[in-house]
């Protein structure tokens, strides 16, 4: 029987755009250790692609939330430039598809979401560096990131 990877979820906007330079090193030690990343975001795509490609960092699949609202005819534009998803929708859909590709842990710093997710939620506090689960289990992405994907592991492995 093949065990499944760990799959982890990594919100775009206060995450990882925060410490571009320690998520790069991050997810290049992950993909070594089998680990899957999975960038989940409102967007648009494009934008955070750009970004991704610029600082190196790498991710098995992206996922906007706009994008995938737009693709399905359900987002309002306005002449201003602005847009809107309803509400629910845009809160759920982090949740949604997290569930759908089996991640392991989403962190995410926009506790609003949490509430959507059946999957581990790990509220990331950019400032103090650390991602808390539940007010149990707290991750420290001030270390090294090698000591905190074996963190990750350690907790979130299926060994």
């Amino acid at each position: 029987m093949t065990k499944e990877p760990i799959r982890i979820g990594l919100d775009f906007h206060g995450v990882v755009n925060k410490y571009p330079d320690y998520f790069r090193e991050f997810t290049h030690i992950a993909k070594t250790m089998g680990i899957e990343i999975y960038i989940i975001t409102g967007g648009p795509r494009k934008v955070v692609d750009r970004f991704l490609q610029d600082h190196g960092i790498i991710y098995k699949e992206l996922f906007a939330i706009l994008d995938y609202y737009d693709a399905h005819g359900m987002v309002e534009y306005f002449k201003n430039g602005e847009y809107k998803v309803p509400d629910m929708l845009w809160n759920m859909a982090k949740g949604e598809y997290c569930a759908e590709k089996k991640i392991t842990l989403h962190i995410d710093d926009s506790k609003e979401y949490a509430d959507w997710f059946s999957t581990p939620f790990c509220f990331y506090d950019a400032q103090n560096q650390k991602c808390t689960l539940g007010n149990k289990i707290s991750i420290d992405f001030s270390q090294d990131p090698q000591h905190t994907l074996e963190q990750i592991n350690q907790t979130f492995g299926n060994d």
